[in-house]
């Protein structure tokens, strides 16, 4: 019988890199479940980091944040977003994205402790639109490498107004000086509709490297061994990712496809001797001031960053 909770296209991924050994020992924290240890730092968290897909099935990625009371985790298999105490843009895409799709890959992330912990189920919105309950299909922790410490703090407590979006599908210079400079992002895929997933990327600022108006590459660092993002776009292309930036609280976000590349490594190339590397095409974008109610304080960079 076979138990691993991985599809084929994260065994794929596994087996190509020489890490089925690792998965599969990592693959043991995969449950159906939140930690009970881990309900409370659920509730503490001041933003989610989530992933959805539009009515054309293009993959977004946004951080969503409130003040106390906006993320609640009651059970272990159950997680609810209360918008009643929303600090981020109301006209999020993530909110309409769920009316029409409800399912969801979410990451809480606390980044001054480098703690994480994936939760991906499907959604339900309540009837006067004022909560959304995600009941837990999978949920497990994730190491703390690559992770920039950062502070979070909000700084307010007012419901926000609509935010303007600006959008386009090719990267302006501004947009590109962004991306090239940053230290972390987040991506978004999924290996089929009902299986949504969003994680953490992060290294020296420099580490995407900006191929032109419409690409991008990334290096695949050593990590957990499950290949959740490169699993997903082996068998399914569509990506979303997400840049913060932390100055001003405006977030930039991509929607397009992905595709996985296998090189020759080397110890001083980009990806850390990995020879990984997966290029995002863009099609969309669209950038908000999305997150003025927050205050971001960098700390330190993770001693692992390449």
């Amino acid at each position: 019988m076979d138990t691993t909770p991985f599809h084929p296209g994260e065994q794929q991924i596994q087996a190509r890199a020489g890490e089925e050994h690792i998965a599969r020992r990592n693959g043991q924290l995969i449950a159906n479940r939140i930690p009970n240890g881990a309900l409370k730092f659920v509730e503490k968290q001041p933003f989610v980091v989530a992933a959805s897909l539009d009515s054309q099935q293009a993959m977004w990625v946004s951080l969503l944040a409130g003040q106390s009371g906006f993320l609640k985790a009651e059970s272990p298999e159950v997680v609810q977003l209360n918008t009643d105490y929303l600090l981020s843009a109301k006209d999020d895409r993530f909110w309409a994205n769920v009316s029409y799709h409800p399912v969801a890959g979410l990451l809480f992330i606390e980044l001054s402790s480098r703690k994480r912990l994936k939760v991906n189920g499907r959604v339900t919105v309540s009837p006067n639109e004022t909560s959304l309950t995600i009941r837990v299909q999978e949920a497990f922790p994730l190491c703390p490498r690559y992770i920039q410490r950062r502070e979070v703090d909000v700084t307010t407590l007012a419901q926000p107004t609509d935010q303007v979006s600006l959008i386009g599908s090719q990267l302006t210079p501004e947009l590109h000086d962004w991306i090239a400079g940053a230290d972390t992002f987040f991506v978004g895929s999924a290996h089929d509709d009902d299986h949504l997933d969003v994680s953490h990327r992060g290294g020296k600022p420099g580490f995407v490297q900006v191929l032109d108006s419409q690409t991008l590459l990334i290096p695949d660092y050593n990590g957990n061994g499950m290949f959740n993002s490169m699993g997903n776009f082996s068998v399914n292309p569509r990506a979303g990712l997400l840049f913060v930036n932390f100055e001003t609280g405006d977030s930039l976000q991509l929607t397009g496809h992905a595709d996985v590349q296998f090189t020759e490594s080397a110890a001083d190339d980009p990806t850390g001797g990995t020879g990984r590397y997966w290029q995002f095409h863009l099609h969309n974008w669209a950038r908000q001031s999305s997150l003025s109610g927050l205050n971001w304080t960098f700390l330190e960079y993770s001693p692992f960053n390449i």
